[in-house]
């Protein structure tokens, strides 16, 4: 950045900015070697990267700053678009690995065991109490939406572990890892930025961390379907992508009931609006299938 005649320097969204002679430019530390992984994606035809300016320093990256304007529903209607074609550009195929598929299996059993259990002693120490603080009384009247999203994670893991069994390939795609409307520039040419945790891996993941980014402000159950009429899941895919929506992070209570009944009522939305779109995707799976034997 020696070569930037530098202004001001501020922040806009947790970002760092710097005003220079030669216009604005997003400041972020340098994590890896970002060109390998933008020659990658140039040879695969997928341009939706904004490339870094040729910088000195060894621990900063340097790219220039757009601030779009765009309503977020229009905005997250284009990033699935480019999300999707993402997918598409870097699609391969591999052997299936049991043992990986059984690390996965294990690992995510693990989770739902964990907080099943957590959720049960939690269950015993709020209901030995004579009054009930308002993050516990919230918690108490909603747990067992808890525990049933719980059990529908298993079965859905279940499930995909079996599937996975009878599989020899399985599909990975080049992951952003990190999509969302703040990781995405709508201007002119539409473009992520962000691609530090960028790897091959199952394209859920994308989607998964999109809803999680997204679920109170945006239409999911539509963006979901646009997403999947460019690049359709496959069974195995889909049923994963569920049982991880529908596992979700542990809720942690503490002294400051204010705040912890802030964080449970985020919890309880999360886990109603998950079952609801899992139900309302399960339920227009049926109607196609039932469609195609009328």
């Amino acid at each position: 950045m020696s070569d930037l005649k530098i202004r001001r320097c501020f922040y806009i969204h947790g970002e760092k900015v710097i005003d220079t002679s030669e216009g604005e430019f997003l400041v972020t530390p340098k994590c890896n070697d970002k060109s390998k992984i933008f020659d990658y994606l140039e040879k695969k035809d997928f341009p939706f990267f904004l490339p870094m300016r040729n910088s000195t320093s060894d621990s900063y990256e340097v790219y220039p700053y757009v601030d779009d304007d765009m309503e977020p529903a229009d905005k997250a209607v284009d990033l699935i678009h480019i999300l999707s074609l993402l997918h598409i550009k870097t699609t391969s195929y591999r052997e299936v690995q049991m043992d990986s598929i059984k690390e996965i299996y294990e690992k995510t059993l693990q989770q739902i065991d964990s907080l099943n259990e957590y959720y049960h002693q939690l269950q015993d120490e709020i209901e030995e109490h004579v009054y009930m603080a308002p993050d516990e009384y919230l918690l108490i009247r909603n747990i067992s939406l808890l525990y049933e999203n719980l059990n529908f994670s298993r079965e859905y893991l279940n499930q995909w572990y079996e599937m996975k069994k009878d599989m020899t390939k399985e599909r990975v795609v080049f992951l952003h890892k990190q999509p969302s409307l703040s990781n995405f520039i709508d201007f002119k040419t539409p473009y992520f930025i962000h691609w530090d945790l960028s790897e091959k891996g199952y394209p859920i993941y994308d989607f998964l961390y999109f809803y999680r980014s997204h679920y109170l402000d945006l239409e999911m159950d539509s963006l979901f379907d646009l997403y999947q009429s460019r690049f359709c899941y496959t069974p195995d895919e889909k049923v994963l992508l569920f049982c991880l929506l529908l596992l979700d992070e542990k809720i942690g209570l503490s002294s400051d009931h204010y705040q912890s009944t802030i964080l449970v009522h985020h919890h309880i939305l999360y886990s109603a609006k998950v079952r609801e779109f899992v139900s309302k995707q399960n339920q227009k799976h049926q109607e196609t299938n039932e469609n195609k034997f009328q």
